[in-house]
């Protein structure tokens, strides 16, 4: 105990003094090495991190806890763990973790292995009051209790979790008092702080539990005598009175020094002795401090045999002799390994017959193997926690979490654990398991946590090896090298792959091997490349069937082992083909593709092109026709591969009616079921059926069940044979109905999205590729727009005031204008394009920090630096607090501003695909126009307007109902003889009307035809034209010329006038709201300089 107090005064010391970083004291726990004296060779240990008493009586010497401390070679982690996360294989002390609570799982899956062996052992939890209240050991303790477990839970209550205060929030002090047992266990209450009297109650409690075999709790109340680790200040949260009363009353070490007074034992001998201990401590220390320092290391893996890494080991079956199943070729593997090696246990939930798993996979096995095939609760952190206590007590452990979506709820076993293990105790430990995980989708009735896939997120755990087979012969290779390694696997397996009549296997299962880190290539090309694995797989390959027609040849490469995944085959292949599709079902960021992707980025030397094709970043629905929508599907994946090779894809869908004839669909009888067969028909030819008549008895992968009919007719033709197994879906009979009809109830079960018609493949030899793809891939989506206008409402009678010489109705006559708005009291050009920022950022829940670039037009700017841009980008800073953000600056482009900006922002888009634009469009023109001039007066309009442009990966392209294609752009040269806005405001605007018409109508004319034929379109593929809002008599003129409707040219001059680059915009505000799905807006404008600009949208 004095060893214990002086050491961590010492290592205080070092940490005081910065010679050591983090120190955690056991002062005022250190009664718990009482126990040591009740504890024996064959017990194990988990302790709390406090024990540092009892972890040195079980014989630890001190200088390991200063090699920690110092982080040192020496360690017991070399160097990894924390100074008080200790670890001791040879004396069965267990490694300890950050995340606490853990342990206590262990604890009881090593208790489940050990109990009645010889020596009857038992096993220590020793954990803290604030620990006591993780779920993982409120788990742990129900198991002890349900298993009958010699599990010792050894709470210190010391009355803290750091600075909470615990009395009356954990399961034995409650808030109605303090509880006698808790799940049925006594609790037995012993006061820490008087060593002296420990040992009895402490005997009588752990012979209870060697004897029964049963688990036991005790409650060690004892006082923190220090603040929690260094890092902590307790003073902060407990008075100078109550740190003073606690160490007068509460310490252990105190009290037993007393207690030896009493003894007669002399105050001289005793400070002789620990004069001793400190001094022998700080030359420990000494040559702690001075050990060699660890080397660093880029693995968290035990190293496996080389043969299990080496390719040409692989052995996936017999061809000619398929056989079995993938799920038979598991279960088959599983039994092989049960039978081989009686360390090997399975552990999850509905394992034991008559279920044999939710899938039937596991059938037979706990018949065969009783005991060892074992249903767990319903609890996922149990499940993998227990056996990785098994797999610790020399057990091969298989945990089955039923669906990959509630692997979450295991996570912090996996990356806390199992992951780490091997890594934080440098191999002192290890944890041999493998986790049976069912995933995926793509089967009509599942749905959001039954669909999931999960591999990225099990490949970011450190230490853990992550596989998911598509074939029988994977499944048994990758199961059987996941026994061999030794390490943690993580064995995902796609559920709708189990009964899959195609990719079977031989019946010798046991002697198949899939090295890990080893891809599979499915087939051979030179064209382009599929990477994928799972599900995915067939969507590929039957993907490149159909190219293979074409004359193109793909590679296919399943990736098998998902950490680590074999780089060197898919860099191959990459840049032999130069294009490559990369296709998994899991999320798209920060996914495997992600991965894929960058890797080959970084590493090819040539340029390739590269496409994902991922689940976004959502859920699975359950809807069968929008999970097809949101998964990766054959038709998706077909059309990727087209527009890569820069062809056209129709699908002519094949009708079911046919002629007044339905074609029934075989069923399945649940989810997980992918073929059925008729056993009897209970119709005939030429029967006369009604709907819900019973059709068939047939049989599927899970059940047997009854088939019946979903319309009323004559039975026309029985196109399955009794006996046939089919997939389901398939064609089963033709029923002759009274009326072309569709079985509009029943809903869609595969996906039929028709036959592909495929035109203009460009097959070109991969080094003749370039790194861009089609445009029509990297369109930007206009997400939003929003609008403010002058607060001042001027109607032509007030033009009329002060521009006299107008008659009644003439203004609107030449013009086309009724009234403009003008800036009012307190407005000016940054307040208009704030109101119009703010109004489009709120509706979208976004603010300044969401944005990558900010791009302001306008002619009217006030002055040249700071340039307008920056002034609206401070004024949306809250409380005007500057702080570096996106960059924003001005484009001068006059009227065509909009299109300017579109075209900017389409091209930076283009180089930052999850960017998101702010393009503000801002002019008050009323200050400069000459209210006596006739020419200008009646015409300008003050405004501003700001649009949302989102690239192609960002994700508020699921609001924006418009693409657009990129603009293109012009100007011819003018110094301001025929249109300028002057910049200072004592001029006016100067416009020579007539020769301003003349340019404007005729460039407008050719920019929107430019913009066409850019995009390969023609102007009556246009379904509405929005020309900048000058005047109505140039859109007249246009509209003239190009000899179109009224109602295929937008205008709304009358009511807003000339409001410059404000125009376009404002037209899209009300327009992208109402304009039916499908149309093509056409835009053209003409500015002074002279500019134009044209540009298409497209409405989604």
């Amino acid at each position: 105990m004095v060893t214990a107090r002086e050491m961590d005064l010492l290592e205080q010391s070092y940490t005081g003094r910065g010679e050591a970083f983090f120190h955690v004291s056991g002062a005022g726990h250190e009664g718990s090495c009482i126990l040591n004296s009740l504890l024996e060779e064959q017990d194990w240990l988990h302790c709390h991190y406090r024990d540092k008493a009892l972890m040195m009586a079980r014989g630890i010497d001190p200088e390991m806890f200063f090699n920690s401390l110092f982080n040192k070679e020496g360690s017991h982690s070399k160097g990894r763990q924390m100074v008080a996360h200790m670890s001791d294989p040879d004396r069965n002390i267990l490694s300890m973790t950050g995340p606490v609570g853990n342990s206590n799982l262990h604890a009881a899956g090593i208790a489940e292995v050990v109990k009645g062996t010889a020596g009857s052992p038992i096993v220590l939890s020793s954990f803290g009051d604030g620990m006591s209240q993780q779920g993982d050991v409120l788990e742990a303790i129900a198991h002890a209790v349900r298993k009958e477990l010699p599990v010792l839970f050894f709470v210190q209550d010391n009355g803290f979790a750091i600075s909470t205060k615990t009395k009356g929030k954990t399961f034995f002090s409650r808030p109605d008092g303090e509880a006698d047992s808790f799940y049925g266990i006594p609790i037995t209450r012993l006061d820490g702080r008087y060593p002296q009297n420990l040992y009895r109650p402490m005997k009588e409690v752990v012979d209870g539990i060697r004897e029964s075999g049963k688990p036991a709790i005790i409650v060690f109340s004892v006082e923190r005598l220090h603040s929690h680790t260094n890092a902590d200040d307790h003073r902060v949260y407990r008075t100078e009175e109550e740190i003073k009363a606690l160490h007068e009353s509460g310490d252990p070490v105190d009290q037993m020094h007393s207690w030896l007074l009493d003894q007669g034992i002399s105050e001289e001998e005793l400070a002789a002795e620990r004069e001793e201990i400190i001094a022998r401590l700080k030359e420990k220390a000494h040559k702690a401090q001075l050990s060699p320092e660890p080397e660093p290391i880029f693995t968290a893996k035990k190293e496996i045999p080389s043969h299990l890494g080496d390719r040409k080991q692989e052995y996936r079956g017999t061809p000619g002799k398929e056989e079995l199943t993938m799920i038979e070729a598991i279960r088959e593997t599983l039994r092989f390994h049960l039978d081989r090696n009686p360390a090997v246990e399975l552990f999850g939930e509905d394992l034991e017959d008559p279920k044999g798993d939710v899938f039937g996979l596991t059938k037979t096995l706990s018949t065969q193997f009783p005991g060892r095939v074992e249903n767990s609760p319903l609890a996922e952190a149990s499940i993998v926690g227990l056996s990785i206590g098994r797999a610790l007590a020399g057990k091969h452990s298989v945990a089955f979490l039923q669906f990959a979506d509630f692997l979450p709820i295991a996570f912090n076993q996996l990356w806390a654990e199992a992951g780490s293990m091997y890594w934080r105790t440098d191999g002192g430990w290890e944890c041999p398991m493998i986790v049976m995980v069912s995933c995926g989708a793509y089967k009509p009735g599942i749905g959001p946590f039954h669909a999931s896939s999960m591999e990225a997120l099990a490949a970011h755990i450190p230490g853990v090896d992550v596989v998911m087979p598509s074939t029988a012969g994977d499944a048994a290779g990758l199961l059987n090298m996941a026994f061999e390694s030794g390490r943690p696997t993580i064995y995902f397996y796609p559920k709708v792959c189990l009964n899959e009549a195609q990719g079977k296997t031989s019946a010798d299962v046991s002697r198949q091997l899939v090295p890990l880190g080893v891809a599979r290539k499915v087939s051979e090309g030179e064209h382009l490349s599929f990477i994928s694995y799972g599900n995915t797989i067939k969507l590929c390959q039957k993907a490149a069937d159909v190219l293979k027609e074409q004359g193109v040849n793909c590679d296919i490469i399943d990736l098998r082992s998902i950490s680590p995944w074999d780089q060197e085959l898919v860099l191959e292949s990459a840049e032999k083909t130069g294009r490559v599709i990369i296709v998994h079902e899991e999320n798209k960021t920060v996914s495997i593709s992600s991965e894929v992707a960058a890797f080959l980025a970084e590493k090819s030397d040539r340029k390739l092109a590269i496409k994902r094709l991922t689940r976004e970043d959502t859920f699975v629905p359950c809807n069968f026709d929008c999970q097809l929508a949101v998964l990766p599907s054959y038709q998706r994946v077909l059309e990727a591969a087209v527009e890569m090779l820069q062809g056209s894809i129709l699908w002519k869908k094949e009708d079911l009616v046919q002629s007044g004839s339905v074609i029934v669909e075989i069923i399945g009888t649940s989810p997980a079921d992918e073929t059925a067969s008729v056993i009897e028909w209970k119709v005939e030819v030429g029967d006369l059926i009604e709907e819900g008549d019973l059709l068939a008895e047939i049989e599927a992968d899970k059940a047997v069940a009854e088939m019946k009919s979903p319309v009323s007719g004559i039975v026309e033709e029985l196109i399955l044979e009794e006996g046939e197994a089919v997939e389901i879906g398939a064609p089963a009979l033709k029923v002759k109905t009274s009326e072309n009809i569709k079985i509009s109830l029943k809903p869609r079960t595969k996906e039929n999205p028709g036959e592909p018609v495929i035109t203009g493949l460009n097959i070109a030899p991969a080094a003749e590729l370039s790194n861009a793809l089609p445009v029509a891939d990297r369109r930007p989506y206009l997400v939003d727009v929003a609008g403010a206008r002058g607060s001042r409402e001027v109607d032509n009678a007030e033009i009329m005031k002060f521009c006299p010489g107008w008659e009644e109705g003439e203004i609107l006559k030449m013009t086309g204008i009724e009234k403009r708005n003008w800036i009012g009291e307190g407005e000016d050009i940054i307040s208009l394009a704030k109101t119009a920022a703010l109004k489009v950022l709120s509706r979208n829940n976004l603010t300044l920090k969401d944005l990558s670039l900010i791009l302001v037009s306008s002619g009217t700017p006030g002055q040249m630096t700071p340039s307008l841009a920056t002034r609206i980008q401070y004024s949306l800073m809250p409380d005007g607090k500057r702080e570096p953000g996106c960059p924003a600056f001005d484009i001068n482009a006059a009227c065509s501003g909009y299109i300017y900006g579109l075209q900017s922002s389409w091209d930076f888009l283009n180089s930052q695909s999850r960017g998101l634009v702010l393009l503000i469009t801002a002019e008050v023109l009323s200050p400069l126009v000459d209210k006596a001039d006739k020419s200008t007066s009646p015409i300008f309009g003050d405004g501003a307007t700001a649009s949302l442009i989102a690239g192609i990966d960002h994700p508020l392209k699921k609001s924006g109902r418009v693409r657009v294609f990129r603009p293109v752009t012009a100007a011819c040269g003018e110094p301001g003889d025929i249109l300028m806005v002057p910049a200072d405001p004592a001029q006016h605007i100067y416009m020579h009307g007539p020769k301003v018409y003349l340019e404007a109508v005729a460039s407008m004319i050719t920019q929107l035809n430019n913009a066409c034929v850019q995009e390969n379109k023609d102007i009556t593929d246009v379904s509405l034209i929005v020309p900048h809002q000058a005047n109505q008599r140039i859109i007249n003129a246009v509209r003239q010329r190009l000899k179109i409707s009224e109602d295929q040219i937008y205008s709304e001059i009358r009511y807003n006038g000339n409001t410059s680059s404000c125009t376009i915009p404002f037209c899209l505000e009300s327009l992208i709201k109402k304009e039916p799905s499908g149309h093509t807006l056409g835009l053209t404008a003409f500015g002074g300089g002279f500019t134009s600009a044209g540009g298409l949208l497209e409405i989604l």
